[in-house]
């Protein structure tokens, strides 16, 4: 499991899990030798832009077969 770094006192300690993609349902076929095309990776973070600011949960997911990054959502707690 990867670890994110970020500055103490910051928000909760950062989750990192995967879930399963049901690659079967959105693609007709996976040519041999693609790699990983179920493993959807997600972090949540939480961060505050200052000291006196909300915090605020960032939840990001990476599909298979990706190399960027999505945000799927930012709540203020």
């Amino acid at each position: 499991m990867e670890t994110l770094q970020l500055p103490p006192g910051k928000g909760a300690e950062p989750l990192h899990w995967f879930t399963r993609d049901s690659w079967w349902e959105t693609r007709r076929s996976v040519p041999v030798g693609v790699g990983n095309v179920v493993d959807i990776e997600h972090w949540r973070v939480q961060l505050r832009r200052a000291a006196d600011s909300p915090l605020r949960t960032f939840e990001l997911r990476r599909d298979p077969l990706s190399e960027q990054w999505l945000l799927g959502s930012v709540t203020e707690d």
